[in-house]
């Protein structure tokens, strides 16, 4: 039975991260599609990555969630029963990311700093700012060969290729934390009390009319169980619900 994966961040750092990672994916999906439409989608993921960017201390948020997990690697070592080898393999990975990320520039300077895209940023935040006669420049640009659209694009995405890494990595580490267990929702309602959790995974099967709605903190969480009526109003559901859950 196949089912659909929904994730809920229970702090901003770890929401942050979730929509960088949802940028990354359109932008990596875009990129070398030679139809205009899907070109200028790309455009608009690589400027809301640097919007995100330039909100925080993202660079410092990673570096410390990098220390934070390569001390627990470290701990992890000491168990008898642990796989050694991929633990050294992951532990590695976490130094050389930690590294990178230190050595490198502020993230997305590059980009901020490139004149063509810095010419038609600005114009991408208007409804409808992608006209020809809003940026004739840009159009002259869609239209030259696939091989220097593409080329361009993978040259804007190398510039993110640190953040991509760390962010697939730290991700990685914290969906790792738990795994998938069977819970039931009474009256469409599932609530728990837990420790220094950041993120919730739920799955339901694809053919259940009912979608999970979060509120909630590291400590104490609620999921409450919706669904769409013929009207495309919403409306909880009232009865008992079977679902599984990892608390990451």
């Amino acid at each position: 039975m196949t089912e659909i994966l929904y994730e809920f961040p229970l702090n901003e750092k770890i929401r942050t991260y979730l929509r960088i990672e949802h940028l990354l994916n359109r932008l990596d999906h875009q990129c070398g599609h030679n139809e205009q439409w899907a070109i200028l989608d790309f455009f608009s993921a690589l400027f809301a990555i640097l919007d995100i960017i330039e909100r925080g201390d993202l660079k410092s948020d990673l570096l410390k969630d990098l220390e934070k997990h390569e001390k627990q690697l470290v701990a992890w070592a000491q168990h008898p029963s642990v796989n050694n080898d991929a633990l050294q393999q992951l532990l590695s990975s976490v130094v050389e990311m930690s590294s990178r990320l230190m050595s490198s520039n502020k993230l997305g300077q590059s980009l901020r700093d490139d004149k063509f895209l810095s010419s038609i940023k600005q114009r991408f935040s208007i409804p409808g700012g992608s006209c020809c006669f809003d940026l004739p420049h840009m159009h002259q640009w869609l239209n030259q060969s696939l091989d220097t659209v593409q080329q361009n694009q993978q040259a804007w995405l190398n510039e993110l290729d640190i953040l991509q890494t760390v962010i697939e990595l730290d991700l990685r580490m914290v969906r790792e934390k738990a795994n998938f267990t069977s819970c039931q929702a009474e009256a469409g309602l599932y609530q728990d009390t837990v420790e220094n959790v950041e993120l919730l995974r739920i799955k339901l099967p694809t053919d259940s009319p009912y979608y999970p709605t979060v509120s909630g903190h590291k400590n104490r969480f609620a999921i409450r169980f919706m669904q769409n009526d013929r009207q495309q109003n919403k409306s909880a559901c009232q009865h008992s619900l079977k679902f599984t859950l990892a608390t990451c």
